[in-house]
């Protein structure tokens, strides 16, 4: 929602111009700086190792997840002058290349696909992917969705070499050989062999399929609607909200895909007529009343994967992916237990800020995602100014409010909110994503009222 637009909602809702624009003036100060800090991340060399980005800024190990989230988080420096058009293109040149020389490595990619994590040899000065770690089809979509990003962005600003090495890269993912024709499902993973499905809804398999569909290279290309029709697609009622849910409703899971595609765009798809932004909203509202429900303080949701201490007086971690609000796929509640467990009831700051865009009806001082960050913003910066991991709302402090739970800074977590924030103000990522023409192809494949907004443009 643009900024003009909010204040003028406000006036007409309170009549109080001069108060509430000062907050709301305010408000949007908060949060583009707490934005800004985190797209550090993006052009900082201390944050890259080897030419990738690291899992997290104290360790010397690279994620591919969080180089996608980077990668496009620099098309958002740029255009928030945080750092010049040159250096986003040189940064996100040697990124590619890097990707590229992973892909001609037999022993570094499987099929064109990329291991979640890379550590830096220093002895022979190059990248090796981290021993025991998976090759990862939903990190490498991840990967290519910010590379397309940042491709487009220097394209349309006369910079058009990245977007002809992130073609190659994309050409050389052979989507086919990870996809199990038979059974209809993507592989999530390879390591030695190939490994678990992606057979129930997420927002993950939605970015997949759309890649998949879209690859350059025809003979590496999958069918969309096989992706999509073979999946279980389930809808529940959770207190008068009907929607599509994931197996265990953590939130990232209906998020991932509406960091690169702008699902309001394409209206509903044609095999299961669902408005996936709609589903979404729904999803993040179902995981606000859970949250109510159970007894935590006002404003405080956001019930995602994320890491936790392993007990409230230890100060060990473990990552909780066993976390969801409102509907679950899992039969039994009892598999859930990471909700609640060793009575920490961790949730995730990065899922809720990232959750800004789907209330821009409302304005910004009444948006959930803004009063659950505005409450605790204090709390989940950590000395260098970036989040945290998480809260617990099971140990309130004398504020009030959660107190910290892990304090640990995961890269993918720490600009996956500032993307969405850029998406709430100015729709850049969304915008340059779906500028491309692969990712234009693929959508109207299953989403014809899509042909109605490229016709308008």
């Amino acid at each position: 929602m643009k900024v003009k637009r909010m204040l003028i909602t406000l006036v007409i809702i309170t009549g109080t111009w001069r108060g509430w624009a000062q907050n709301l003036e305010e408000a949007i100060n908060l949060l583009r700086k707490f934005e800004y800090q985190q797209l550090n991340y993006c052009y900082q060399d201390f944050f890259r190792i080897g030419g990738l980005y690291k899992s997290s800024p104290y360790v010397r190990e690279a994620d591919i997840a969080a180089t996608g989230f980077a990668l496009a988080g620099l098309a958002v420096a740029v255009e928030n002058k945080l750092v010049s058009l040159e250096k986003a293109e040189e940064l996100a040149l040697e990124t590619v290349e890097t990707c590229i020389t992973l892909q001609q490595n037999p022993s570094q990619n499987y099929r064109g696909f990329l291991y979640h994590y890379y550590i830096y040899n220093d002895f022979t000065e190059s990248l090796e992917h981290k021993p025991g770690v998976e090759v990862s089809t939903i990190d490498t979509a991840l990967l290519l969705a910010g590379m397309i990003t940042i491709a487009e962005y220097l394209n349309s600003h006369g910079y058009p070499e990245v977007r002809n090495q992130v073609k190659k890269f994309y050409s050389q993912i052979n989507w086919r050989a990870f996809f199990d024709s038979n059974r209809g499902y993507f592989h999530m993973a390879w390591r030695g062999k190939f490994f678990g499905y992606w057979d129930f809804y997420t927002d993950e398999i939605l970015l997949i399929a759309i890649l998949a569909q879209g690859s350059p290279n025809s003979q590496y290309g999958v069918d969309i609607r096989d992706v999509l029709r073979n999946i279980q697609v389930k809808i529940g009622d959770y207190n008068g909200l009907r929607y599509v849910y994931s197996w265990y409703g953590s939130l990232f899971t209906y998020l991932f895909a509406h960091v690169f595609v702008d699902f309001r765009r394409v209206g509903k798809d044609i095999i299961y007529n669902v408005d996936w932004w709609e589903n979404t909203r729904k999803a993040i509202l179902a995981d606000i009343q859970y949250c109510k429900q159970n007894g935590y303080p006002e404003d405080i949701w956001g019930l995602s994967a994320c890491w936790s201490r392993i007990s409230p007086n230890s100060q060990q971690m473990e990552y909780r992916g066993r976390i969801g609000g409102g509907l679950s796929g899992a039969i039994d509640e009892w598999e859930r237990i990471d909700n609640d467990k060793n009575g920490i009831k961790p949730v995730a700051p990065y899922a809720v800020i990232g959750c800004l865009p789907f209330f821009e009806e409302l304005p910004l001082l009444h948006n959930p995602a803004f009063r659950f960050f505005v409450k605790v913003h204090k709390k989940i910066i950590d000395r260098s100014g970036l989040l945290i991991e998480s809260l617990d709302a099971g140990r309130i402090g004398e504020d009030g409010l959660p107190e910290v739970n892990s304090h640990w800074v995961v890269g993918m977590d720490i600009i996956f909110p500032a993307l969405m924030i850029e998406n709430y103000f100015t729709n850049l990522v969304w915008d340059n994503f779906m500028n491309n023409f692969y990712i234009q192809y693929s959508l109207l494949k299953v989403f014809p009222a899509y042909y109605t907004h490229i016709a308008k443009k």
